[in-house]
């Protein structure tokens, strides 16, 4: 058995749930054809580097494998059908220096903690918010003051 990584990008405009379940999907593919999955890392959401079908953004998603070298062919057919998926890339580690990095990688992604499905986009919103605060705290400090005299 061979050491392999795929790193797919799943379509943006999902929800959560329904990223997981691509996500098992594309995992449930890779088990079917005998592979054993070592390790797997959710990047999350980010910017592509260009539009892929009018989409700006992907969910990434790494999964770490290893299964027999007449596998990939079915999966990455299989990929190839999957409307949910924007791209994908498979590669493999071969010589020892590779099997190694590879080794180092399922290492670091099984200590990686779960990245969030979505990311957080600033919002026009977000200004007011940050705005409003500042207009609190005015009428706040004016309180006191009336109230001082007062007294």
């Amino acid at each position: 058995m061979r050491h392999y990584e795929n790193l797919v990008i799943v379509k943006p405009t999902f929800t959560a749930e329904e990223i997981q379940a691509s996500v098992k999907a594309i995992e449930e593919v890779i088990t079917s054809n005998g592979g054993e999955i070592a390790a797997t890392n959710a990047m999350g959401m980010r910017k592509l580097a260009y539009p892929i079908d009018k989409n700006e953004r992907g969910y990434y998603h790494v999964i770490y494998y290893s299964t027999a070298p007449a596998a990939i062919a079915e999966i990455e057919r299989r990929f190839r059908i999957n409307e949910d998926l924007l791209r994908f890339v498979t590669i493999k580690y071969d010589t020892n220096r590779e099997i190694k990095a590879w080794n180092e990688l399922v290492v670091k992604a099984n200590k990686a903690p779960e990245a969030p499905v979505k990311e957080e986009t600033p919002t026009e919103e977000a200004p007011v918010v940050a705005e409003a605060p500042a207009k609190q705290e005015a009428p706040a400090t004016e309180a006191p003051a009336t109230e001082a005299p007062a007294e």
